[in-house]
C-alpha cells in the first residue's frame, strides 16, 4: 500500500490571499468605537492572533504597528513575558510612548482578533487592558475583532471603571465576500468535548481500512480539520509525526489535534504521540452495522484533559533538550 496518500475530507479555513496584501490605514478616521472595529474587520484572520497598537492624532490614524506569535490562541507582546525572542516586539510601555512622541499621536487603540469564532473578551485580555489603562495616559480602548462580530473594553467617562462589551455585530462589513472565511459544512459546527463526540463523527468520514482520522478543532472545540492518514504513516519517526500534526494545526487554526482508529496497530503506537504531548487524545472505534453508527471502543491510557497543543510541544521540546543536555554532562 505504498501509494496511499493523505486525503484531505474537510478543511474548514481555506487560505485567503488578500491576508498577504499590505493596507495603509493613515489619514482614517475614527470617532467610536464602532468605527474602529468597521475598520478593524480588515484583519479578521482564522488562523492566528494578531496583537496591534494604532497611534492616532485628532481622530485620525497616523501609525500602527503590528506583532503576532502566529499561533491560533496567543500573542507574546512584551519581551519580558518571552525571553530570547528574536521578533520585533515591545519591550514595555515606554517604548508605545517614544512611537507615540515620534508620531505626534494623541490617542492610542489596542486590537487583535480572535481566530476561534468568539468575540468575548478573555480574562487576560481584561488584565492587558487595565494594564494599558494605568500606563498609558493618552489610551482609548481595546478592539477584538472575529468573524463579523467584536468585542470592546474601554473605559467609562462617568465612573471611570473599565467596561467590557462582548460579541457586538459589525454594522459594515468591507468585504463581505471575503469574509467568508469558514465553510458552511455542518461538521465545522460539531464541537469535540468527549471521545464519544469523536467516535459520533466518524460515522460521516467513511474511509477504507487502511486508513484512520486525523481531526483538528480549533480554543473553542469546532472541527477546523479533517484528514484521512494511511496506517503506514504511524510508522515515521514520532518528532516527523508531530510536526506534521503541528503544521496542521498552524495551517488551520487549530490548538487541539485527535486521531481516530479502527487499526489495532496504529492505535497503539500513537498512543506514543499522546504522551508525549503531539496529540492531545486517541480513540479506537468499530462501526455497528444493525444500528447504522459508529462505537466508541477504546482510548489513550495517557491524555490531557485541557490541552493546549502548542504547550505540549514546547514542554516536549523542552524535556527532550534536558535528556540531550544531561546526556553530554554524562558522556563529559
Amino acid at each position: 500500500m505504498s501509494d496511499l496518500r493523505v486525503k484531505t475530507i474537510l478543511n474548514g479555513v481555506p487560505q485567503m490571499e488578500d491576508m498577504k496584501k499590505y493596507l495603509d490605514l493613515r489619514n482614517v478616521e475614527i470617532h467610536s468605537r464602532e468605527d474602529l472595529a468597521n475598520i478593524c474587520q480588515i484583519f479578521r484572520n482564522p488562523l492566528f492572533e494578531t496583537f496591534r497598537v494604532i497611534y492616532t492624532r485628532d481622530n485620525k490614524i497616523v501609525g500602527y504597528e503590528s506583532f503576532t506569535s502566529r499561533l491560533p490562541n496567543a500573542v507574546f507582546i512584551f519581551k519580558d513575558k518571552y525571553k530570547n525572542r528574536k521578533m520585533n516586539d515591545f519591550r514595555g510601555f515606554e517604548e508605545i510612548k517614544m512611537r507615540e512622541y515620534k508620531l505626534g499621536a494623541n490617542g492610542i487603540y489596542i486590537e487583535h482578533n480572535h481566530p476561534a469564532g468568539s468575540a468575548k473578551a478573555s480574562m487576560e485580555d481584561i488584565h492587558l487592558t487595565k494594564n494599558f489603562v494605568r500606563n498609558i495616559d493618552d489610551f482609548k480602548g481595546h478592539v477584538i475583532v472575529d468573524h463579523g462580530t467584536y468585542a470592546w473594553i474601554g473605559v467609562d467617562d462617568r465612573t471611570g471603571n473599565l467596561e467590557v462589551a462582548n460579541n457586538l455585530i459589525i454594522e459594515n462589513l468591507l468585504d463581505k465576500d471575503s469574509s467568508n472565511f469558514i465553510d458552511n459544512n455542518p461538521l465545522l459546527q460539531v464541537k469535540i468535548k468527549s471521545r464519544n463526540d469523536l467516535a459520533r463523527i466518524m460515522y460521516d468520514v467513511k474511509h477504507s481500512n487502511h486508513y484512520s482520522t486525523l481531526v483538528c478543532t480549533s480554543t473553542n472545540a469546532k472541527i477546523r480539520l479533517i484528514q484521512d492518514i494511511p496506517n503506514s504513516f504511524i510508522n515515521m519517526k514520532f518528532r516527523q509525526i508531530g510536526g506534521y500534526i503541528k503544521n496542521q494545526c498552524l495551517n488551520t487554526g487549530s490548538t487541539r489535534a485527535f486521531f481516530a482508529t479502527t487499526d489495532k496497530v496504529f492505535f497503539d503506537k500513537a498512543e506514543k504521540l499522546v504522551e508525549l504531548g503531539f496529540l492531545t487524545d486517541l480513540i479506537s472505534y468499530t462501526y455497528d452495522k444493525e444500528k447504522k453508527q459508529t462505537q466508541f471502543l477504546d482510548g489513550a491510557k495517557f491524555y490531557y484533559v485541557d490541552q493546549n497543543l502548542f504547550r505540549s510541544i514546547k514542554r516536549h521540546d523542552e524535556l527532550e533538550k534536558s535528556s540531550i543536555d544531561l546526556d553530554i554532562q554524562e558522556r563529559s
